[in-house]
């Protein structure tokens, strides 16, 4: 076969080209499809045997490829694609050899169009060296040459703004920062009837790089007039965002009366929603009422009484029981025959399928699966003992992935008649028992409906944190870690999500058990307190009056029993290797934990309802 021919760049051949006119058919959505442009246009050359033209046109494709990743100075851009399993992904600045580089610097005075232009010079600032900060403000020059309007701010101009910003910080260039500033507030004091966002992000994007502090007292009070007009639509949603960056430029500018009106506002629109929602829907009204109380939490108490707030959480109560008890007859269970995996995936996916919001989505993901009954799980694994005792006839080792022993257990007394005297065996039937239960949960109900709830929505790591702030069952200031450890299981990365969850989980129960009265600590003959871990805990006398006999078994069974993952102690000691990290165990642990988040918000799984748990 004969050797392929080198094809070199040439300047000429760019100027000679229509690129010009394949932008242009191709900015309708941005650097994404001004990409795909080139790369039809690269297709349509090699046909035609242009090769030189064709390998231009496939460089620029490459080029405008590229996502922005605007909380990254030094790595601005992101591939578009990755596979790590393959080790393949598309372009990155680093790609780049120096001919390119050098094509890029001979072409870029020829450029007179916005999108290309910025990118170029951008890629020509981050990869040449010596830097030259001409490129830089090339670069910026190209950015911000993007009007501000609504038809297009979100097609990826937004992002060359703020990338415009970074740069000039970056070079110190002010004076053009000044200029930037001026523009994005000029944008933002404008009404935008034609996109009920548009104020918003302007002054979203303001706030993160810093700019218009003098102007923050008016900008709070503009957002906070915004609110207003779409609270009055019944828009609660828009509202409430509005109403969450105006009690923060509020703080900013230290007027304390604007930023509780704005904390007060945002619980009236939670509770004016969820008065609108109740009909249709109890469940989704309760996490609405448990939202808007959290909202009035958030009032400093030496404010509350000017502002009656005790009597609107008075109110709120009531209404979060009543809307409670309306709720569990909508979280029902999903039960197949037999264990037909095929069917029981099917209606795992349309339990979840088709809601109108992700709220609503999550909360039906909740109530996949109740958790384990530990009375049946007993009835049935002595029955087995029963029904076919030769597997009981024997002791048996329990050995760790590593293998160590972890746990052993010894043969039936079958002369023995009282059961108490092989509980343990009886133990080790009911953990096989569950953990066959908790395989077919995640392989036909939890991965089937998580699959589902992210072909129709977007999680995002703010809903989540929002999610764990509201919750009664997150301490206060474990938000984001308890946030960030859940979006991981969104993302199927299971193996990092346990590591982080359990310790927060811990946490999460010591929290509990101090603010029912619990000692979770003991003291040592030296006067040196220590908090106890996760399986003390569990055992002491109030865990069982919180969250009831069932939770306390499923915890100690995922969590802490030696025999089943022990998921708490293997990540504590560093023992979860790559397999054993992503299994089912994790996945059933991670769910675990999200489902007791999310019933928190329904005023599930608190004391009273233990009890009840208890008496049903």
């Amino acid at each position: 076969m004969a050797k392929k021919e080198k094809i070199d760049l040439k300047p000429n051949d760019f100027v000679c080209s229509n690129w010009r006119e394949i932008i242009s058919s191709g900015s309708n959505h941005g650097y994404s499809s001004i990409s795909s442009a080139f790369g039809r246009a690269s297709s349509e050359l090699e046909k035609s045997e242009e090769h030189s033209k064709a390998k231009i046109m496939e460089l620029l494709a490459r080029t405008c490829s590229m996502m922005f990743d605007t909380k990254s100075i030094n790595e601005p851009f992101k591939p578009v694609f990755q596979d790590f399993r393959e080790g393949m992904r598309s372009a990155i600045p680093d790609d780049f050899t120096l001919e390119e580089l050098n094509f890029f610097e001979n072409i870029l005075e020829e450029i007179d169009e916005h999108w290309l232009k910025a990118r170029i010079a951008d890629i020509l600032w981050l990869c040449r060296k010596p830097k030259n900060p001409e490129h830089a403000r090339m670069a910026v020059q190209a950015y911000i040459s993007h009007p501000i309007v609504v038809k297009t701010w979100r097609i990826g101009i937004d992002k060359c703004w703020k990338r415009a910003s970074q740069i000039c910080i970056q070079i110190r260039d002010y004076k053009t920062l000044d200029e930037i500033e001026t523009h994005l507030y000029s944008a933002f004091s404008i009404e935008h009837n034609d996109s009920p966002f548009m104020t918003l992000w302007l002054a979203e994007l303001m706030d993160k790089l810093g700019l218009a502090k003098d102007q923050c007292s008016d900008i709070a009070t503009k957002l906070f007039e915004k609110a207003q007009e779409y609270k009055s639509k019944s828009d609660y949603n828009c509202a409430r965002s509005y109403l969450e960056l105006a009690s923060k430029k509020y703080k900013q500018s230290k007027d304390d009366q604007g930023w509780i009106g704005c904390l007060i506002l945002i619980a009236e629109c939670f509770e004016l929603e969820a008065d609108e929602r109740s009909p249709n829907s109890q469940m989704v009204a309760n996490s609405f009422y448990e939202n808007a109380i959290q909202g009035y939490r958030r009032v400093p108490v030496k404010d509350r009484a000017a502002y009656g707030v005790d009597s609107k959480l008075k109110s709120l109560r009531q209404k979060l029981t009543k809307s409670g008890e309306g709720s569990l007859s909508e979280m029902g269970i999903i039960k197949t025959p037999g264990i037909d995996l095929k069917e029981m995936v099917e209606n795992s996916q349309n339990h979840v399928a088709a809601k109108k919001t992700l709220e609503e989505a999550l909360l039906y993901f909740s109530g996949l699966y109740s958790g384990p009954d530990y009375n049946s799980l007993k009835q049935n694994a002595e029955n087995s003992i029963s029904e076919s005792p030769i597997s009981s006839l024997f002791g048996s080792t329990h050995m760790s992935s590593d293998g160590r022993v972890v746990a052993k257990t010894p043969a039936m007394d079958l002369t023995n008649k009282d059961k108490t005297a092989n509980n343990i065996v009886i133990k080790r039937q009911i953990q096989q028992h569950l953990m066959i239960d908790i395989q077919i949960v995640c392989n036909g109900q939890i991965l089937p409906a998580l699959n589902q709830i992210l072909m129709e929505h977007r999680v995002t790591h703010n809903f989540i944190k929002a999610l764990c702030y509201h919750s009664p069952f997150v301490p206060s200031n474990r938000e984001s870690l308890t946030a960030k450890a859940l979006l991981l299981g969104f993302e199927y990365d299971f193996a990092n999500a346990i590591h982080l969850l359990c310790p927060q989980f811990e946490n999460m129960i010591r929290a509990k058990l101090k603010e029912n009265g619990a000692h979770t600590s003991n003291v040592d003959p030296n006067g040196i307190e220590h908090e106890n871990g996760l399986s003390t805990l569990i055992d002491l006398p109030e865990a069982i009056n919180i969250f009831g006999h069932n939770a306390i078994f499923e915890m100690k069974a995922i969590f802490t029993d030696a025999i089943g993952p022990n998921l708490r102690n293997e990540v504590a000691h560093g023992l979860l290797d790559d397999n054993s990290a992503s299994s089912i165990g994790s996945i059933y642990g991670w769910w675990m934990i999200l489902r007791m988040i999310i019933r928190s918000l329904c005023g599930i799984g608190n004391g009273p309802q233990a009890k009840k748990e208890e008496k049903s």
